[in-house]
């Protein structure tokens, strides 16, 4: 995973200065339920924490052309309604004025997430951890 976060690091490489935004939304991208992601932007790439009302998150996004409307990226974190020890997704978002604009967004997303669980062996039961494959959905507007 580490690999992946770098090289889409490099992409941005060769981008001018960027800027702040700010979106509100909801989903993992957000920090779960509903939440608030910062995040610092170039011309094609974006780096972004969010906090949210059960969870938090940070996570990456590129783009493969100038103001395209489509993004690609990675996001890890943790909320506790599905994912209380955390989770990982690769993304897809759709930016309906273009990734450089403000306005809507939606996206998906497809990885693991891992939550406490409850294993019952021969009578004993023991605390241990859960790992499922999961999809996304997240719904923002970038001011």
């Amino acid at each position: 995973m580490k690999k992946i976060i770098i090289a889409l690091s490099f992409i941005s490489l060769s981008s001018a200065a960027g800027e702040y935004e700010t979106t509100v939304g909801f989903g993992h991208q957000y920090g779960g339920v509903l939440g608030a992601q910062f995040s610092y932007k170039t011309e094609s790439s974006k780096y972004y924490g969010s906090l949210g009302l059960v969870g938090y998150s940070a996570g990456v996004q590129t783009t493969f052309s100038q103001n395209s409307k489509h993004a690609f990226g990675l996001v890890a974190g943790r909320e506790e309604i599905q994912s209380s020890r955390g989770f990982l997704f690769v993304t897809y978002d759709y930016h309906l004025n273009g990734f450089s604009e403000d306005g809507w967004v939606v996206g998906t997303g497809l990885g693991y997430t891992l939550q406490d669980g409850i294993a019952h062996i021969q009578g004993d039961s023991s605390h241990g951890h859960e790992i499922k494959t999961a999809i996304t959905l997240n719904v923002g507007y970038k001011f």
